[in-house]
């Protein structure tokens, strides 16, 4: 499985404060006061003030874009399913 398979797709932020529950691991994407971006993996906590409110910008960096990462229960869940499907089938005989 590759990295890009435990992350969900890239979300572009509105910044109308955070869309996701306390405790949601991410990778963000987030832009400081001078411009300068950076890219990091940060545990949701939740809260008014944080930097996915783009009304405390410049105080605070602003978050631009986010990914999910799927929890490990589903990644297996998702594993076992491929195996599943490109498994060969076999006709099952019914007797009578």
């Amino acid at each position: 499985m590759s990295t890009a398979d435990i992350w969900g797709p890239w979300i572009t932020h509105d910044g109308k404060g955070c869309p996701l529950r306390p405790g949601t691991i991410v990778e963000i994407v987030a832009e400081d006061r001078f411009g300068f971006t950076l890219q990091q993996i940060a545990c949701v906590t939740g809260g008014a003030y944080s930097s996915w409110n783009w009304r405390f910008y410049p105080r605070l960096k602003r978050i631009l874009r986010y990914r999910v990462k799927k929890p490990n229960g589903l990644t297996i869940l998702e594993d076992r399913l491929q195996s599943v499907q490109s498994a060969p089938m076999t006709p099952v005989s019914w007797r009578q």
